[in-house]
């Protein structure tokens, strides 16, 4: 007759802890999503794809305008980490979210000198798996922090659950006039932390 009550109680007990959060991040170990790069668009025509050191440059043609894209794999949990991170040793732990603290992201052309977001460049954005983080009003305002829920995070929970390097698809977006032409090189800087957000998954109540 006691068991049941004192299952129970267990039971409630974990259910109240469950609703803390395990904040996992920089000082954990947890890596920035940080890199500078310089593509060469001196032969670019709007409309063309290549790759480079990792990412995969794609563009098209809207209006009058050119949009390119950035695309990049980037580790957000290494293999090493469940082992060196303790709040990442047990198997309970499930992502419930993932906060991106953005301070940089920026375009520059090949002398170093910013692209002109008020007036050259339309529109910008910063996406991680497909979920926007920063557009052209968060830049004038970082650092910023955005969190990522939902289907943005299935990528992350199936890694975590699985114990494998969490990679994720980090997209940036940039629409500039076809006319004159995109400069010869443009440079883009972006640095964001993310931090982990941890809640209780599930119990064993043993025998």
């Amino acid at each position: 007759m006691f068991k049941p009550l004192i299952s129970l109680a267990v039971l409630a007990l974990c259910a109240c802890g469950s609703a803390a959060e395990i904040r996992v991040g920089k000082a954990q170990g947890i890596p920035q999503l940080k890199g500078s790069k310089d593509f060469d668009l001196g032969t670019f025509n709007c409309g063309d794809t290549f790759s480079s050191d990792g990412y995969t440059v794609t563009s098209a043609k809207v209006g009058t305008d050119c949009e390119l894209t950035f695309d990049q794999q980037v580790t957000l949990i290494r293999q090493s980490d469940y082992e060196s991170i303790p709040d990442l040793k047990g198997t309970s732990n499930l992502v419930q979210a993932v906060e991106l603290e953005v301070t940089q992201l920026a375009f520059a052309d090949g002398t170093g000198t910013a692209l002109d977001l008020n007036g050259y460049v339309k529109t910008v954005e910063l996406k991680v798996e497909g979920q926007k983080v920063a557009d052209k009003s968060t830049l004038a305002s970082l650092p910023t922090t955005v969190r990522l829920e939902g289907d943005a995070l299935n990528t992350v929970k199936q890694a975590v659950a699985a114990r494998t390097p969490a990679v994720v698809h980090a997209t940036a977006v940039l629409v500039v006039p076809q006319s004159p032409a995109p400069p010869a090189h443009i440079k883009i800087d972006y640095d964001a932390q993310p931090t982990l957000v941890l809640g209780t998954g599930k119990i064993n109540l043993g025998q």
